[in-house]
This record gives C-alpha cells, sequence and structure tokens, in this order.
C-alpha cells in the first residue's frame, strides 16, 4: 500500500489498481454537516491525486479523476445538492493539511461551510493536537490560498477569508417588468453574483426552484453582456461559482448596519445551500462593506432563508488585493458528524459511476 496524503493522516490507496476504473476501489468517508449543509470527507481510497500545487492537483482531478467525484457526489451515493471535500497534501509549509472541494459540477476554489467540518475533523484525529485550554488554531490550504481557523473547546469553528473584494459594483440586471436591479460580482474565495432578493419577488417563502430559476438567468444574462471575472492570482480562479439571494436593504439608501441578513446561495449547477455559506457570506460582506454599510468589527448573523441555520460574519480587517481595495472576514459555524462510510462500484452495475436526475 502507499500513501497519497504526505501528512499526519495517511490515506491507503493501493497503486496495484486501475485509476482508469472505480471498480475495485473502496473509497472511505467520514459524514459531517455544517449549518444543514453535507460534508462528505474523503479520507481514503482515491487513486494518487499529482500535482506540485494545490491548483495543479484540483487541474488533475478534473481533468483525470472526475469518474470519482460523480460516484461520490452522484445518486445513487449522493445527489444534486451534495458536496465533498478530498484531503491532500499540502504544498504551503505553513499548512497543517490541504482540502479540495467537489460538488455537483465540478471543483470550487473556496468553501467555508466544508472548511468548518475539515477543521473538526483534523483536530478530532488528531492532525492537529487539540489546545488543553483555549482554541485551537488549524492552517488549512485551500485552492484559493492559506484559511487561517480556529476550533473552540466547544467544536464551533472560525475562519479568517483570504482577501474578498468587489470586483464589478453595481451592475444593471434587466427585469422582466423592464425595470432594473443592482447586483455586484464580488469574490470571498470564490466569485459571486450578489442581488437582494426581494428585487426579484423573492423571499423566505419562494421555493428553492424558484432560487435556481433565477440563478440560471442572471448566469445567462452576465454571460450575454460579456461581463468578464478574472482573478489576479490565477486563471483558475476566475470563474462566477454562485448567486447570493439577500434580504440587505437598498445599497442606494442610507441605512444603519444589518444585524440579520438572511440569505440563499445557489451555486454550481443549480445547487441550493442549505447553510448560509461561508465563501457566499464573505462575498457579500465585502459588498456591504465596499457601501459603507458594515463597518469593521460589527458583526451580523447570516441566516439561510430555507433552512434558518446561521453563521456569525464580520469585517475583521480592511486589506487590498492587487491594489484593490479588500477586507479579511471573519466568519463561524458549527459542524457536525452524521456518519462513516465506504463506497464501491461492482463491475456489473451499470449505474454504478453515478448520475443525477435533472
Amino acid at each position: 500500500m502507499a500513501y497519497d496524503f504526505k501528512g499526519p493522516v495517511p490515506v491507503p490507496v493501493d497503486t496495484a489498481m486501475d485509476p482508469e476504473s472505480p471498480v475495485g476501489w473502496r473509497i472511505r468517508t467520514v459524514e459531517m454537516h455544517t449549518a444543514g449543509e453535507p460534508v462528505r470527507i474523503v479520507v481514503s481510497g482515491l487513486p494518487p491525486i499529482e500535482g506540485d500545487t494545490l491548483l495543479d492537483k484540483r487541474r488533475y482531478c478534473r481533468d483525470s479523476l472526475d469518474r470519482f467525484r460523480r460516484l461520490l457526489m452522484g445518486e445513487p451515493r449522493g445527489h444534486r445538492d451534495m458536496f465533498g471535500a478530498v484531503l491532500v497534501p499540502a504544498d504551503d509549509p505553513k499548512a497543517d493539511a490541504a482540502a479540495l472541494f467537489i460538488h455537483n459540477e465540478g471543483y470550487c476554489t473556496m468553501c467555508g461551510h466544508a472548511s468548518m467540518a475539515v477543521v473538526r475533523y483534523l483536530v478530532d484525529e488528531g492532525v492537529v493536537p487539540r489546545a488543553e485550554t483555549g482554541d485551537t488554531e488549524v492552517n488549512l490550504q485551500c485552492p484559493c490560498g492559506l484559511v487561517r481557523a480556529w476550533l473552540t473547546q466547544d467544536n464551533q469553528t472560525r475562519f479568517l477569508s483570504v482577501p474578498a473584494f468587489v470586483l464589478h459594483k453595481d451592475l444593471s440586471l434587466p427585469l422582466p417588468d423592464g425595470r432594473q436591479c443592482r447586483m455586484d460580482i464580488s469574490y470571498g474565495g470564490s466569485f459571486y453574483a450578489v442581488v437582494r432578493a426581494g428585487d426579484l419577488g423573492l423571499s423566505s417563502d419562494s421555493p428553492s426552484a424558484e432560487y435556481v430559476r433565477q440563478a440560471s438567468y442572471i448566469r445567462r444574462h452576465l454571460t450575454a453582456a460579456g461581463v468578464k471575472i478574472h482573478h489576479p492570482d490565477s486563471a483558475d480562479l476566475g470563474f462566477l461559482f454562485g448567486v447570493v439571494f439577500a434580504d440587505f436593504a437598498p445599497l442606494s439608501v442610507v441605512a444603519p448596519p444589518p444585524e440579520v441578513v438572511s440569505q440563499v446561495i445557489v451555486f454550481a449547477d443549480g445547487q441550493v445551500d442549505r447553510s448560509p455559506c461561508g465563501s457566499g457570506t464573505t462575498a457579500c460582506c465585502a459588498v456591504l462593506h465596499a457601501a459603507g454599510r458594515l463597518p469593521t468589527g460589527h458583526g451580523c448573523t447570516f441566516r439561510c432563508a430555507l433552512t434558518r441555520s446561521e453563521f456569525s460574519g464580520r469585517v475583521a480587517r480592511e486589506t487590498e488585493s492587487h491594489g484593490r481595495p479588500a477586507v479579511v472576514v471573519q466568519v463561524a459555524g458549527r459542524s457536525f458528524y452524521t456518519g462513516r462510510a465506504e463506497y464501491l462500484v461492482e463491475a456489473e452495475d451499470p449505474l454504478g459511476e453515478g448520475f443525477l436526475v435533472q
């Protein structure tokens, strides 16, 4: 046996197995959720993931090992809204571990809810020894960069984001009735379009399918309008990952800092987040701060309008990203275990490699 995770937690793989086929592989996972959003942590059983950097490994998984993502995220083992994290070797010497994030469409560059779960798992498994008193610090390398996190004694995780910023401010989104509504493109480890839910007639009573429909419309509009999304650190980071539908007051009017922001995030291929979404919360904080609505240090509760689960978020400090004003955001939440599993594929199974129903 060999190991494809060269850190304190080894992930055994059988190098004699055929990486071109999932038949015969036994993939072990730890199942968790953060604020209702699932996290399937892959701890052993994948073929070796090649690449010198984490972004290299992300590309290698996408190009050479995507069948394993499909079988773990898709039915009959998962579903359209399943989410996962794969532990891999960190190339950042300051990191305790590294993670790739997988979902129904591919591989994202940041995931706050999954990072929270991974941090608790790493401490519980002894990869990072738990502090006898106080918080345990964990440095997790994500595709977007190094994320510093802390686990409290009662297992709440908080993390500090990579620099978050508004890429495009005050874009116009045409509505069916001829009106226009404001939309911002913001980066919180992944890029999101941030819109006011009420401008599109959405509320906490709206079905999730309506959020998915509106998110699809926004994506089509941005593509047709030729809106460019890029990140100065890497072309791999430059794509729209999701849409944040939030209920904050219109940014064009004077209003006090919000105490609670209710929001729904739709990402990837119409995937609906059951949590308030860590990177989406970060992106929303960047928009609110840039508009003068969220002062540095002001705490705010971010609530998923569908499940009522909550994260806390605040701008921890101002910074810059390649000359652009940016902020570092702190997000906190709790993760829980739901089980452990071993997944396999039988050679005779015609649906063994997974599928999704539209």
